[in-house]
């Protein structure tokens, strides 16, 4: 197959094969593409609902939750916003399609350096796992250190847990704290942060004050656009 980037290519069509339930409005969707998709751990793809109003937005960056070896795309979406694009997911049934075109990224993988920390703000956590399954299955050759933020359920936390050299999943209060040691202990470490805007800007801030500055962060805009934070 040619393999082009896919921002370049036609729109691809995926065909929902599972929508599994994690917890609270959290739910894993799990796509079949019709062609191989040539995407790499921790980019995100402009996912296009059909038969949409015309008044509605049809069209969400979703980071991909999956690495490009697995069988199927994953996508793990928040949908407490209740917003129509949400609701639409909602109700799509096995065997509806989805569109997916314009793959990009915003954090470059694998990095330079053996020392990693990712941290992540929820479903922030989909590109982390992403990243993840790519370092199994590659067996690059770094440490990861997983930071994860959330409040009281953690989207993929067991299968993160084994996947990474550490885990630690924390809460909103308890972040300040984490954040300085993490820091101490990983002071040339590379730096990845994802979720909500807010939390990227929280974070990122904190890190810099303490003397990180390989930073690589995703922003989950269309949390943003759905006044989800």
């Amino acid at each position: 197959m040619d393999t082009q980037p896919l921002a370049a290519m036609p729109e691809e069509k995926l065909t929902l094969v599972e929508r599994r339930h994690e917890y609270g409005d959290v739910y894993t969707y799990f796509f079949e593409p019709e062609h191989p998709i040539p995407y790499e751990a921790g980019q995100y793809g402009h996912v296009r609902l059909f038969d949409m109003p015309p008044d509605v937005k049809a069209v969400r960056e979703i980071s991909f939750a999956s690495a490009s070896h697995e069988k199927y795309i994953w996508l793990g979406i928040d949908s407490r916003s209740h917003s129509p694009y949400q609701q639409k997911l909602l109700l799509l049934k096995p065997g509806d399609q989805i569109g997916l075109f314009k793959v990009k990224r915003h954090m470059q993988w694998p990095p330079e350096k053996s020392d990693v920390v990712m941290i992540a703000g929820g479903v922030g956590i989909t590109p982390i796992r992403s990243f993840l399954r790519d370092r199994a299955h590659k067996q690059l050759p770094m440490t990861v250190s997983v930071v994860h933020v959330g409040s009281g359920s953690f989207l993929y936390g067991d299968e993160i847990s084994t996947l990474a050299t550490h885990y630690q999943a924390t809460g909103r209060n308890e972040l300040p704290g984490t954040l300085a040691s993490i820091a101490k202990e990983h002071p040339r470490a590379a730096y990845y942060v994802s979720g909500s805007p807010g939390f990227v800007e929280t974070v990122i801030e904190a890190l810099r004050q303490s003397g990180i500055s390989h930073i690589e962060s995703d922003v989950f805009k269309g949390l943003a656009e759905e006044a989800v934070s």
